[in-house]
């Protein structure tokens, strides 16, 4: 799976990163034992579909081994000692760079758009996992990834060098797995199913699907015509996806009470809605809502188009909680209500503005419950003092935080994808998009680069190297290429046969001949007043 040349990715449909520790170590515990009895240790079978990237392999059943087995290869790489060892390690990991060819490193395993920037600086690279502390990650999947490292470091530290080079010889050589490639997602899934869903523990769906039907009362028939139908919401949306789904209906119907999923949603919503109003009535509306705040394609109308790009901005976003009130909206009113272009408008400069000065979790909460509360009521809803209003305070700390540093590859990214759509001749990025953020001024330069002559004050590149004006947005592809080479030759890459013309956060360096402190100064200035100008603040 690691040879040279092999390109695995996870398609953005896939959920991020979920094992904790105890599953990396139990893996762990696994090699382990096979280096002592020298029996291969199976890894049980893995589903790829061929992507539409000639020679990319998209993976459907699998990423958590993957992304661990990566994660283990590359403390053991670390800790290694011998330069040959370390660097057979890494050739698992990826293919060096080819600068002559203009080929950037080819990473063995890709993550998604979320996470794939995070694990590479932070795991992949050579030496990343000795300094896990120097990016923590914003992200739950992200703070598994480093969790992880951290104690695959904590137990191979522990070991001799005689024991690690064992295990290494054993993760390298001695896993077996059975490989199974499709030519289709509809294939990838057939299989998927078949491998995974005997013996499978009921997800709370289920459990909430068995204390609806005893509720309702049903006859035999009835059962299995609702049983029939709760299948294909559940297929419409995926498992993981309807949990959510009723997690957010909770929310909705009665936010004061907490607790897993099952026990709030008993005491809170069923307490409150009949039985079979519920299966009849208000699912079938949330599954189609909730299939529209996920995807953001909607029915073809006067509005459409800037509702769904208000949803895809949103989207970008690693704090969720705006898509409660988006989701009762869509529900109860309807992407066709000659308020809904507002409401959303209101609702992405909201989110914003919390992701950018609420950090805590219960306060986020609140004001995004204020404005559920209120989406039937358009009085209350659209008020100057309303659950939309954002006060002088919050602007000006708003404006602050836009010229300040943003630190995390979410945080990044989210406001990279923002700005491209508010500058002129820009547009709205899906997040699921191959765009990535590409930092000018590179966050780590080579002892010998020409950076150092034009940002020689390392304090001042810490300072403005992590600000929107320092970032453009380009494909995965070129922003390896490009990586940490100097300006001109970054601009050469971008904007012959880089593809830099297509985003607006990208065009304008066309103009620039340098990059400077004061250049990039004086451009998060100009950024940060056209997003605040966009936002009315």
């Amino acid at each position: 799976m690691f040879a040279p040349g092999e390109r695995l990715r996870m398609p953005p449909y896939q959920r991020s990163y979920s094992w904790g520790e105890t599953e990396a170590l139990e893996l762990l515990g696994d090699l382990r034992e096979a280096t002592e009895t020298q029996l291969p240790h199976f890894i049980g079978a893995l589903v790829f579909v061929n992507g539409e990237e000639q020679g990319v392999l998209e993976i459907v059943d699998g990423q958590q081994r993957l992304t661990t087995l990566t994660i283990l290869l590359c403390v053991l790489r670390d800790l290694e000692t011998d330069k040959e060892l370390a660097a057979a390690l890494h050739a698992l990991v990826a293919d060096e760079p080819r600068p002559i060819l203009g080929e950037g490193a080819n990473w063995r395993i890709s993550l998604n758009y979320q996470d794939g920037a995070f694990f590479r600086d932070t795991i992949q690279q050579p030496g990343a996992t000795l300094d896990l502390d120097a990016d923590p990650g914003e992200s739950e999947s992200q703070a598994r990834m480093r969790a992880n490292a951290a104690a695959f470091h904590r137990e191979l530290k522990d070991m001799t060098l005689e024991q690690r080079r064992a295990l290494a010889e054993i993760t390298m050589r001695g896993c077996a797995l059975v490989r199974v490639v499709v030519d289709n997602k509809d294939q990838g899934f057939k299989v998927f199913l078949v491998l995974n869903t005997r013996g499978k523990e009921p997800g709370a769906h289920d459990i909430i699907k068995t204390e609806l039907f005893q509720r309702a009362k049903f006859s035999t028939s009835e059962a299995a015509r609702y049983a029939e139908r709760w299948a294909e919401h559940e297929a419409t949306l995926g498992g993981n996806a309807f949990d959510d789904l009723l997690r957010q209906i909770r929310t909705i119907f009665d936010r004061t009470t907490k607790g897993d999923i099952v026990a709030a949603f008993q005491k809170g919503a069923l307490a409150k809605i009949d039985a079979r109003k519920f299966l009849d009535e208000i699912l079938p509306t949330y599954v189609r809502a909730y299939r529209q705040i996920e995807t953001a394609q909607l029915e073809e109308g006067p509005s459409s188009e800037a509702i769904a790009n208000s949803l895809h901005q949103m989207r970008a976003l690693e704090q969720q909680n705006w898509r409660a009130p988006a989701l009762h909206f869509l529900a109860e009113r309807g992407a066709e209500d000659p308020s809904a272009p507002e409401f959303f408008r209101n609702l992405e400069r909201l989110s914003y503005v919390i992701q950018l000065l609420i950090h805590d979790r219960d306060q986020r909460g609140r004001r995004f419950a204020r404005v559920t509360e209120a989406v039937k009521n358009d009085r209350v809803l659209m008020a100057k003092n309303g659950p939309f209003a954002i006060s002088r305070d919050e602007a000006k700390k708003v404006r602050e935080r836009l010229i300040g540093r943003f630190a995390t590859f979410g945080q990044r990214r989210a406001i990279a994808l923002r700005l491209n759509a508010a500058l002129a001749g820009g547009r709205t990025i899906p997040p699921e998009s191959d765009a990535t953020v590409e930092h000018v001024l590179p966050r780590t330069i080579p002892e010998d680069s020409h950076w150092l002559y034009t940002w020689p004050d390392a304090a001042r590149r810490r300072e403005q190297c992590d600000t929107i004006g320092n970032f453009v947005l380009l494909t995965t592809k070129v922003n390896q290429k490009a990586d940490r080479l100097d300006y001109r030759a970054k601009k050469d890459i971008y904007f012959n046969g880089g593809g830099g013309e297509e985003f607006a956060l990208t065009r304008d360096l066309k103009e620039q001949d340098a990059w400077t402190p004061e250049i990039v100064r004086r451009r998060t200035e100009m950024l940060a007043n056209i997003l605040a100008d966009v936002w009315g603040l």
